[in-house]
């Protein structure tokens, strides 16, 4: 088995549900209308970032994409508002542009989508190439005057709110799909991601690793903490991101010296820097899943 996560191990279906939404034509700002420039000048800001992408000879990554328009329940928006386009944007773990086959068709580095109401689309992302792993960004146009939409759990729905992603992960041995997993992108919002938890676990053959992608137009500087159940931390290891990087480890290569037999714990991701996006993983006899983080920004005294 390779060190590094995602491209050395096969992959198990487990799928991240989406948490329950309600629609509300209530007038008034909620969150999602912000800004956060970040790398190639995008604005970050409650766009969908998947953290891993994996393609290649063994690998391919598959994109569903829905319009959460819908014209029955969100019938004070004309239907031609409801249509929602973007871009969706590959890069590779230093930065560069990742090129894939889009359903076939020739080499890309992004493509484009455009969905009336409820509509959904589905994507196949390949390469003929070495596996190679990488993440992407789901780059949701914004309306000019805003969304129009009304709100959905209290927050305005602008930007990321509009698409449901779900991305599927499968690993092809002897040109047969040996197996599949599915995970649900993060959306970005600034402020949030300054600190991420995930359960870790290091014993036998169970691995827990994390993805951490730099979303920013500068370097960042995480600080990675290994955490026992008592809750006293054992290690801190320092990690410095370039623009539009990413790196995916295990525990266990994160802490070598450290890490003790049969662990079980917690790790703890932590950036002062905006830009920041994380992903659990976990390997276990050779299979890849996906599981959840805890996300939150700067805890202070209540004034």
């Amino acid at each position: 088995m390779k060190s590094r996560i995602g491209i050395s191990v096969c992959l198990a279906v487990v799928i991240l549900g989406l948490g329950a939404t309600s629609f509300s034509q209530m007038p008034g700002m909620g969150n999602g209308s912000g800004a956060f420039i970040g790398y190639e000048g995008h604005n970050m800001d409650h766009d969908l970032i998947l953290p891993q992408v994996a393609v290649g000879q063994h690998y391919t990554t598959s994109l569903l994409l829905l319009n959460m328009g819908n014209s029955q329940v969100m019938n004070w928006v004309p239907a031609v508002n409801l249509i929602t386009a973007g871009k969706v944007y590959f890069y590779s773990q230093d930065g560069a542009r990742l090129t894939v086959s889009v359903n076939g068709g020739p080499p890309a580095t992004e493509f484009s989508f455009s969905l009336g109401p409820s509509e959904s689309a589905y994507y196949d992302l390949s390469s003929t190439g070495a596996d190679t792993p990488g993440w992407a960004l789901i780059d949701v146009d914004e309306p000019a005057g805003g969304s129009g939409w009304g709100m959905m759990d209290g927050q305005t729905m602008t930007r990321g709110m509009r698409i449901m992603a779900d991305v599927f992960y499968t690993y092809s041995g002897a040109g047969q799909p040996a197996s599949r997993v599915g995970v649900v992108p993060s959306m970005y919002e600034m402020g949030k991601f300054a600190t991420s938890i995930i359960s870790a676990q290091s014993k036998d053959d169970l691995y827990t690793g994390v993805a951490v992608v730099n979303t920013s137009a500068k370097a960042v500087n995480v600080t990675l903490r290994l955490k026992d159940r008592s809750g006293n931390a054992l290690a801190t290891t320092p990690l410095t991101l370039n623009p539009g990087s990413q790196t995916a480890r295990f525990i266990h290569e994160l802490f070598p010296a450290v890490l003790p037999s049969n662990f079980q714990g917690f790790l703890e991701v932590d950036s002062n820097d905006e830009g920041i996006v994380t992903m659990g993983l976990l390997v276990s006899q050779g299979i890849l899943t996906s599981v959840p983080m805890a996300h939150y920004g700067q805890i202070k005294m209540m004034p």
